[in-house]
């Protein structure tokens, strides 16, 4: 039996809404609902400081769907809007949905909760699309596999899905544990796959908001059985191109291990390149190093080499940024050709001359991934009315961050801007409290206010400057609402 939208819609006007009254689709919660054979995606809209507690509303919504006849598969996220948020039609506005609460850890974090069976998580980043950071990303997994490592990929672009066409999976469809708990992935020479190109047609446009997205892809990388047959070494996540607030977002809410960027030679390219890098120093997350892509052509009939994008930029560009220089890969038909047949060529070529390139590649990679010393975790303890942080180093230098303090200087671009110009001075938080504590990777705390603020990583680095710059930052902070007219209460 096919499954219709219609059969779906009836079947959430059976789940109560928020408050117990009411149903879902009577209250206009639900939008974006996609349905794909028997597997069916929807986003239900409720408001953002209660998102974390509605968990439950969502599994309600799932398990209900699954009731409908001929449904398999059932992924439902939850976006959020501010309060009296409207858009210039009278819409709801969508903000940043906050996750589900987590306790606070009184006693000091002492454990960095990862991605469940997946031992190291290498980001693909590019600044701009069209550099190859695609095909990079499916042939460093599969070099990475060569050296004997058991590998995923996770395809993060979500408006432009590209690893089910390169792995040859175009039409295939993920299915679920016995307990409809997680999403098995795909398996591809070997990859554990997944995309959201597996749960819409591959023409279908994306027009979903931000935080739909970073809603969708949260749940589609943490509710996915990685481990479903035993633990990953490395998954390679294939980034979206840019440096957005979805690209943001994954580098602040996944554990990354590390990253790497695609470049191609040109100067323009290049500037683009750095954004990619800023981003990830942003949130302290390694910059593994730079791939050079589409390096220089060889001409088949001659042998002649043709540096068509220019020469060197990215070596000279890691070299002055004192990162690693991973490799160039050539311009070669082969490699465009095998891409598009869902056939890479790491994969099928093993024995060729590009091939071999990734291969180096992924042992430069992996190399690096194995040096990096891990990250210290500060001990971290809320005070008893909750209205400062106690964070003690190492060394033993420990700093008591008053929770004013945090959530003022919060590092979220809601506060930071993308530019010191567009810094926003925040007001009126004289009593605001810290609701919630909760490590995230292996370099940062996600804090919750109790005002819901949530969106700001607070690294391990930064968290040590607030400490040491205290005095400094708190007048600066102090000065900025004087100048503005604005008050602490």
């Amino acid at each position: 039996m096919a499954v219709t939208k219609n059969a779906i819609i009836d079947r959430l006007k059976t789940v109560p809404g928020p408050d117990g009254t009411g149903n879902l689709v009577d209250l206009g919660l639900v939008s974006e609902t996609v349905v794909k054979e028997d597997r069916v995606y929807f986003s239900i809209t409720v408001p953002i400081e209660r998102a974390g507690e509605l968990e439950a509303m969502r599994r309600a919504a799932e398990d209900a769907v699954r009731q409908v006849p001929g449904v398999g598969n059932v992924t439902a996220v939850l976006t959020a809007e501010s309060a009296g948020s409207k858009s210039s039609n009278g819409s709801a506005e969508p903000a940043r949905a906050p996750s589900p609460p987590v306790a606070a850890q009184p006693r000091g974090v002492t454990s960095i909760p990862g991605l469940p069976g997946v031992r190291h998580i290498i980001a693909v980043a590019s600044g701009k699309g069209g550099v190859g950071k695609s095909t990079t990303a499916v042939n460093l997994a599969l070099g990475l596999q060569a050296l004997g490592l058991k590998v995923g990929m996770f395809d993060a672009d979500i408006y432009g899905p590209s690893q089910p066409r390169l792995l040859g999976l175009t039409g295939q469809h993920p299915t679920a544990t016995a307990d409809q708990q997680k999403l098995i992935p795909l398996k591809a020479f070997g990859l554990d796959v997944m995309s959201i190109g597996f749960l819409i047609e591959e023409d279908m446009p994306i027009i979903w908001r931000g935080p739909m997205v970073v809603q969708a892809l949260q749940q589609m990388l943490f509710d996915v059985a990685w481990n479903i047959d035993g633990d990953l070494d490395a998954l390679v996540i294939d980034m979206p191109p840019g440096t957005g607030d979805v690209q943001l977002t994954i580098a602040q809410q996944v554990p990354i291990t590390g990253s790497v960027i695609v470049s191609t030679p040109q100067d323009l390219a290049l500037i683009d390149a750095r954004k990619g890098l800023g981003m990830f120093k942003k949130v302290d997350v390694p910059v593994l190093g730079i791939v050079e892509n589409m390096s220089f052509f060889i001409a088949p009939d001659t042998g002649k080499r043709y540096d068509i994008f220019g020469s060197g930029g990215a070596e000279r560009e890691a070299d002055k940024l004192g990162l690693k220089f991973l490799g160039g890969v050539p311009l070669h038909m082969d490699i465009r050709e095998l891409s598009d047949a869902g056939t890479p060529v790491t994969a099928i070529r093993a024995e060729s001359a590009e091939a071999a390139v990734y291969r180096d590649i992924a042992e430069k990679v992996w190399a690096e991934v194995q040096s990096l010393k891990g990250v210290e975790v500060p001990v971290m303890k809320i005070s008893p009315n909750r209205d400062s942080l106690k964070v003690t180093f190492k060394d033993g230098y420990s700093y008591d961050l008053p929770a004013e303090y945090l959530r003022v200087l919060s590092p979220s671009a809601e506060v930071q801007g993308h530019s010191a110009e567009q810094r926003v001075t925040v007001p009126g938080k004289r009593n605001v409290k810290i609701q919630m504590l909760k490590p995230v990777g292996k370099y940062a705390a996600k804090i919750t206010f109790d005002d819901g603020h949530d969106t700001g990583l607070y690294t391990w680095s930064y968290l040590l400057e607030l400490g040491q710059e205290k005095d400094q930052r708190w007048k600066g902070y102090l000065e900025e609402l004087a100048a503005k007219g604005l008050k602490r209460d």
